[in-house]
């Protein structure tokens, strides 16, 4: 072998043990970066244990424990026992077990003799005692389906300074599994360098929430890890009391249906026992008797109660109100006749058929919805009511869910706000949160809905509009931190306060299935349809384990100043954090993802001069001023060219006659002209270019503010700045005009006339004008028209701005003529 082979081979070893250890320290590399992977993994898994451990668990007061004594006395404490009917349930602490004790609890006034009447064969066997009669302990089998949490009481051993603990059991689909286990498993796993040890587990009695409380049924047997029934402890069956299982009551069979309603200053929430839901949630307007509120009557509720004062009672039907005592409740039969606005769509009479048109229950504002209707359909019961709490509880065969709703105190700070608390225990698999389906707006001549949802994406917000769906549209990819179903100027914000499930759904409801008001009115708007009046409803999905989920619910005007001082209230400094319902606000109009950020600062100004003059219309007004002045040297220079166009225009034309056969000879001539006499053609069509933006942004401003909504200008003509002006009315309805005469487009076409007419340097005289001024005039009497048809239905306060926007620009335009007349013939060149 020569020296080159044999460099050759140990170069070709040492290369390879070198790839070999390169590959070596990658794989150390990749096996550190993994291992570091799963620390911070069962670190957050530990994080969520200990936070699903604190949801699950339960007040020491909601269970039924009482304290065991040897003596009559009640000093020499011996263990803990569980109340269970008249026994009380234990855990043998010596082989040989007194047969009497003396118990005492918060229930009873002095400490009373049990007498023993069961004790297992093994330690730490099950124990009865019973006090006064003999009588079987009530108990439950565990559901064979579904997942549930299990309160595990276990009596600790005595010297302890401690006398029970209480764990946490999950208990799902048959099987068992202890979470404090899972924890102190958890907890020894990332001790590595100070390995620590579990805690002692020690055998537990088992409680099962029921409808009658909490009840005993199985013993948690610490050494094999697994639960015992009660029943399989031989001779205990005898003792045991349990309820015969029974078929679920269809719905319909169940009883009527009956309404809980809690009230404050900001809001009336209607509560049906149908789904433990909100059937109603109404607005009081703001009156002498309430300044608190920010909602104005306008002309549809007016018409309401004139046209179909069957529909515009508040609550709709006979309600219950909390008693002075605790448990009772006040009948109420009737509603108040006006003085509030449905958020929600609600059930709707016919009055000619004497028929109602419900709304399924399935649609009610947070109400617990999934793919089987039976459960948007669980009868509720009421477990607690005041003022200002109401607690719903449902049961199924494998499942209860509790909801509690808390009123916010009217000077909390946060109006229009209510929070929902959610507990489910058992299968929470598939469970949605239903917005509701808003009542219809009508803005500008059509309902404007909006769906909205905001989520946090590389620690920045974003909010992202949803379609409207024609169907239903499920999100599945994206957890949102609220979302929001408005119908233009009012809407609800569903706000997850804990860990829900991913994902939203966005559904359709047809007009006929969820009616608005409106319909009650189409006599007034032939476009008061079922069909042109559908609703949206968005809906959140619940966790799907079982535990307490927290919402904040806002339901209210989507008013600047409301929706900022409820960000400002649950604003938190420290960690950053704002609810940012600010930006649920909307803009109408075809070109608002250009003109919102400018809607936006003229709303600024807007807000300026209504501080100072106390009127929408006249800060309405002045603020049309401002973007005049704002806007006046575009205007004045598109102005200047427009009227130099006019001035040279005769001339034009005649050296088109004189080049007609030679149009090439002819565009050079015209711009030879304009150069001698300093005129741009595109001078009159940039400055309109720039100005778009902020007269589309007025235009969605105005269109779209609800300060606006019922805010008074001229009373008995100009009523309403966010609807038409309405000088007088008439019963039988005109095709496109309605019942309704506007005045303010018909002043808005005879200034454009006007304009057009008088303000223009063509002849008078038709005889005068060449083809190209004629077809100018037609253009504008034709525009003239257009605008007035356009404008006809819009808002009174769009038409005062475009109304004094055009005074305005008449009167800059006189001015600029007469100026420019003076300066023109100095400005003409040879």
């Amino acid at each position: 072998m020569d020296k080159r082979t044999i460099f050759a081979l140990i170069a070709l070893t040492v290369v390879l043990i070198g790839v070999n250890r390169w590959f070596d320290y990658m794989d150390q590399g990749r096996i550190q970066e993994w291992n570091a992977q799963q620390v911070v993994k069962k670190s957050q898994k530990k994080k969520l244990l200990e936070k699903e451990i604190e949801q699950r668990s339960v007040q020491t007061s909601e269970l039924p424990l009482v304290a065991i004594y040897k003596d009559p006395q009640g000093t020499e404490f011996i263990t803990e026992g569980v109340l269970a009917g008249n026994s009380i349930l234990s855990l043998a602490w010596e082989s040989e077990l007194p047969e009497t004790v003396y118990v005492k609890s918060e229930e009873y006034s002095s400490v009373k003799p049990a007498t023993r009447q069961f004790k297992g064969h093994n330690g730490k066997a099950p124990v009865i005692y019973t006090l006064g009669k003999d009588e079987p302990m009530p108990s439950v089998d565990l559901p064979d389906f579904g997942q549930y949490t299990l309160q595990l009481v276990s009596p600790l051993p005595r010297p302890s300074s401690q006398r029970f603990e209480i764990l946490v059991g999950d208990y799902t689909d048959g099987h068992f599994n202890l979470l404090q286990g899972q924890l102190d498993k958890l907890e020894k796993d990332l001790q590595t360098e100070h390995p620590m040890e579990p805690r002692i587990l020690h055998s537990s009695i088992a409680l099962f929430k029921t409808e009658k409380g909490y009840l005993p049924v199985a013993i948690y047997d610490a050494e094999t890890k697994s639960l015992i029934d009660l029943e399989d402890y031989e001779g205990m069956e005898k003792f045991l009391s349990k309820p015969e299982k029974k078929a679920d009551v269809p719905v319909e069979q169940k009883g009527e249906e009956k309404f809980y309603v809690l009230e404050n200053a900001f809001q009336q929430l209607v509560f049906s026992n149908h789904g433990g839901a909100l059937v109603e949630i109404n607005l009081p307007f703001r009156d002498k008797n309430n300044q608190s509120s920010v909602v104005r009557e306008i002309e549809f509720d007016r018409e309401m109660i004139e046209r179909a004062p069957y529909n515009a009672y508040f609550p709709a039907r006979p309600y219950y109100l909390p008693g002075k005592e605790k448990g009772e409740f006040e009948e109420q039969k009737q509603g108040k006749l006006g003085g509030y606005y449905p958020l929600i769509r609600r059930d709707l009479i016919e009055n000619a058929q004497g028929k109602i048109d419900r709304i399924p229950p399935r649609l009610y504002a947070l109400n617990i919805v999934s793919e089987y209707p039976e459960v948007a359909e669980l009868i509720y019961e009421v477990k607690q009511f005041d003022d200002n709490t109401l607690v719903f509880e449902a049961r199924q065969g494998h499942r209860i869910i509790t909801k509690t709703y808390s009123l916010a105190p009217e000077d909390k700070g946060a109006p229009y706000t209510l929070d929902l608390t959610i507990k489910v225990e058992g299968d929470s698999r598939g469970l949605w949160l239903n917005s509701g389906v808003p009542e219809a707006e009508w803005i500008s001549g059509g309902a404007a809905p909006s769906l909205k949802y905001r989520i946090t994406r590389n620690q920045k917000p974003e909010v992202n509009p949803i379609d409207l769906p024609s169907d239903a549209t499920t999100m599945t990819t994206v957890t949102p931190d609220w979302i929001c179903n408005s119908n233009g100027f009012f809407g609800m914000i569903m706000d997850p306060l804990d860990e829900v499930g991913a994902g939203l759904r966005a559904q359709y409801v047809s007009g006929a299935t969820a009616p608005s008001r409106l319909l009650d009115l189409e006599s007034i708007n032939s476009n008061f349809t079922a069909k042109n009046l559908p609703g949206y409803q968005v809906l959140l999905p619940l966790k799907p384990t079982p535990g307490t989920m927290k919402f904040r619910f806002f339901a209210g005007p989507f008013s600047d100043g409301i929706l900022k001082q409820v960000d400002s209230f649950y604003t938190n400094a420290e960690t950053g954090y704002t609810p940012d319902y600010i930006a649920c606000q909307t803009f109408h109009g075809w070109f608002s993802f250009i003109s919102e950020p400018f809607a936006k600062f003229l709303f600024i100004l807007m807000n300026f001069f209504h501080r100072l003059t106390g009127s929408w219309g006249f800060s309405i007004i002045l603020l049309t001023v401002a973007l005049r002045i704002m806007m006046y040297p575009l205007n004045a220079w598109s102005s200047k060219s427009m009227i130099m166009m006019q001035k040279v225009a005769p001339e034009v034309t005649a050296i088109q006659e004189k080049y007609k056969k030679d149009p090439k000879k002819a565009q050079t001539e015209i711009m030879n002209l304009y150069r001698e006499r300093g005129v741009n053609p595109l001078t009159g069509c940039l400055p309109m270019l720039i100005q778009m933006p902020f007269l589309i942004g007025m235009f969605d401003l105005l269109k779209s503010t609800f300060e606006l909504r019922g805010a008074s200008f001229i009373p008995g003509w100009i009523d309403d700045l966010a609807a038409p002006d309405v000088l007088f009315s008439w019963t039988t309805p005109i095709f496109f005009i309605g019942n309704q005469f506007h005045l303010l487009p018909i002043l808005l076409g005879l200034v454009m006339f006007v304009q057009q007419r008088y303000m223009s340097t063509t002849p008078t005289d038709a005889a005068q004008m060449n083809d190209q001024q004629r077809q100018q005039r037609a253009m504008g009497n034709m525009m003239t028209v257009v605008f007035t048809v356009m404008f006809y239905n819009f808002p009174s306060g769009l038409n005062i701005y475009w109304l004094s926007s055009m005074v305005l620009g008449i009167l800059q335009q006189w001015w600029t003529q007469k100026q420019l007349s003076k300066k023109l013939p100095e400005t003409k060149k040879t």
